[in-house]
């Protein structure tokens, strides 16, 4: 994975990047499982919140990682 993004000629760290990607779809996912109804059935919102996070924080630096060898 690469180390530096260039954003219109401004470096930022690539986990940076990653971490942004994953943090919308994670508002985007918690959205949905609002509207289904879902968190009824969770016992620790913010911990089910964090480990999406974490579990899409993961994807995203594999896809990245995969995309630019």
């Amino acid at each position: 994975m690469n180390e530096e993004i260039s954003i219109f000629g401004i470096f930022v760290p690539s986990i940076l990047a990653c971490s942004i990607i994953s943090y919308i779809l994670m508002v985007a996912a918690s959205r949905v499982l609002r509207a289904a109804g879902a968190y009824q059935y969770i016992w620790h919102r913010s911990l089910f919140n964090l480990s999406i996070f974490v579990c899409l924080l993961g994807a995203t630096v594999l896809l990245f990682s995969q995309a630019h060898p």
